[in-house]
């Protein structure tokens, strides 16, 4: 049901590829490429419930082959409407889910946007780049996304800079971004303070480059000099995994990153001091930053850690957290986890676990320990339930406990 703008590109064009499986979508856009054709064909792009002009693919020019012309030629579903009209960010935020996808040259760390020149040597016009990206950003339920490949020259030249190229423009200033994507991920920029945004853009820079973009951060003091190297691997996306809890809400366990860095402290403060002793196994009151970088930068195969987010108010937040860490030269893993108090008994920690237990298994992990406090029943609960055969003997205060990963 969302209405799209798609602008030119390679990336652009291969995004309108991917929709097939979508319905009802509507067309808003200042250029109107030949990959709609074959998605009006096919009952994607209907316009039926766009907001405003329902029924009609709105313009203001085509560019194509003699497919698309004649797609167009004497068709009532398509109007053309001056730029004044079409890229007016006013008329543009009045589509509920507006969705403006664009290809940029360069960003810097900050969010900064180039997408018309290449230092002095200009390679296109700015175009309704930016009058879409504001538009979409104002929409109810809308989008402004960035798309940029992470490298450029086979590899040779990372996209992502620490600052633009000189004589390059600003097409869209750091308030105008909402997210940025590369191959490598997803950055999502609105609200973010200058550290979270520089963080979240070298989490999604190819990784060869990471580490060199880090030192500039450093420098420019965007970033605290004591995070440590990201290592050079890509996220796994693959992990991320959608569950539906025993109440019907829906939840995302995916694995954590850098830029998660400030959500995972304000994770800590949101805790109750009963939650962070039978976590952390004293009375912690603070969790400054240092203390936060090794839970986030992890090397996502002897080091693990799951994050269970949900949206609140817009925004991504992290209610459940789980780890392990492998102990080294062995097959064992020590593993934590803890669930926000108002997220308890509803099976996250259940199924947190035993995904953690699951990615551990899958990457030769054998044995699972953990160090439990022995009133914290439901966390023995949890590993009881797991299926998993478990020892454990009691220390003081403590059940020590080893869960056997190679038979449930």
């Amino acid at each position: 049901e969302s209405t799209l703008q798609i602008g030119i590109g390679s990336i652009p064009d291969a995004i309108l590829d991917s929709l097939v499986d979508k319905k009802d979508l509507g067309i808003h856009t200042e250029l109107l490429t030949e990959g709609v054709v074959d998605l009006v064909g096919e009952g994607v792009i209907t316009c039926a419930k766009k907001t405003i002009n329902r029924g009609k693919i709105v313009a203001s020019f085509a560019m194509g082959t003699r497919k698309l012309y004649d797609f167009i030629d004497n068709n009532p579903m398509v109007e053309f409407h001056p730029s004044d009209y079409v890229n007016n960010p006013f008329i543009i935020s009045q589509h509920d889910k507006m969705i403006a996808i664009n290809q940029a040259l360069e960003v810097d760390l900050t969010g900064q946007v180039c997408s018309d020149s290449l230092g002095y040597r200009f390679y296109s016009g700015l175009g309704g780049q930016a009058d879409f990206m504001r538009g979409a950003r104002l929409s109810r339920g809308g989008k402004a996304i960035t798309v940029i490949p992470s490298t450029a020259k086979d590899g040779k030249i990372s996209r992502i800079k620490d600052f633009l190229t000189k004589g390059a423009g600003v097409v869209l200033t750091r308030g105008d971004v909402d997210y940025v994507v590369t191959e490598y991920g997803v950055a999502h920029l609105r609200g973010k303070t200058i550290k979270e945004r520089a963080l979240a853009l070298i989490s999604i820079a190819n990784p060869k480059f990471r580490n060199k973009l880090l030192e500039r951060a450093k420098k420019y003091h965007y970033v605290p000099e004591e995070i440590m190297p990201f290592p050079e691997i890509e996220y796994p996306e693959e992990l991320q995994r959608h569950i539906i809890l025993k109440d019907g809400t829906k939840v995302l366990l995916r694995p954590i990153k850098p830029p998660d860095a400030t959500m995972k402290q304000h994770f800590f403060y949101a805790l109750s001091r009963e939650s962070i002793k039978r976590r952390y196994l004293s009375s912690l009151n603070l969790m400054p930053l240092r203390r936060i970088w090794p839970y986030v930068i992890v090397d996502y195969y002897n080091e693990m850690s799951i994050v269970g987010t949900i949206i609140e108010d817009g925004n991504e937040v992290i209610v459940a957290m789980g780890s392990y860490s492998r102990i080294p030269n062995t097959d064992i893993a020590e593993v934590a986890l803890v669930v926000r108090d108002d997220w308890q008994n509803k099976g996250l920690g259940t199924a947190l676990f035993n995904y953690l237990a699951e990615i551990a298994k899958n990457r030769g992990i054998k044995k699972l320990a953990a160090w439990v406090l022995l009133e914290n029943t439901k966390m023995m609960h949890i590993f009881r339930k797991s299926g998993y055969p478990l020892r454990y003997r009691v220390e003081g205060n403590l059940y020590y406990v080893e869960i056997d990963l190679k038979r449930p």
